[in-house]
């Protein structure tokens, strides 16, 4: 993957983290350059799992996991068998 642009690192270092921001509030971050240049370099952004879009137009600055990395198990966490999530007790009569 090749490395960020150099508009994208700047948008990046300016925003803060968990903090929702809409085109015009990033286009703040690079005057010059245009709303479709803005979701250009947010695109960018996505693509390297720096941001994550909220909303119809928003972004976030929130980086995500890669998605072939395992995702972390809780140390409580046990198996549920099917079973156990049904009532069928409740239910008894549509199962005779």
């Amino acid at each position: 993957m090749r490395p960020l642009s150099e508009s994208a690192r700047l948008i990046l270092d300016k925003m803060e983290p968990d903090r929702r921001y809409n085109v015009e509030e990033l286009r703040a971050f690079t005057p010059d350059a245009g709303v479709e240049r803005v979701r250009e370099i947010m695109h960018e952004l996505w693509i390297h799992r720096h941001v994550e879009r909220t909303g119809h137009s928003g972004w976030r600055r929130q980086a995500s996991a890669p998605p072939h990395a395992p995702r972390p198990v809780a140390a409580e966490a046990k198996a549920v068998k099917p079973e156990d999530l049904f009532d069928h007790g409740a239910f008894a009569e549509f199962f005779e």
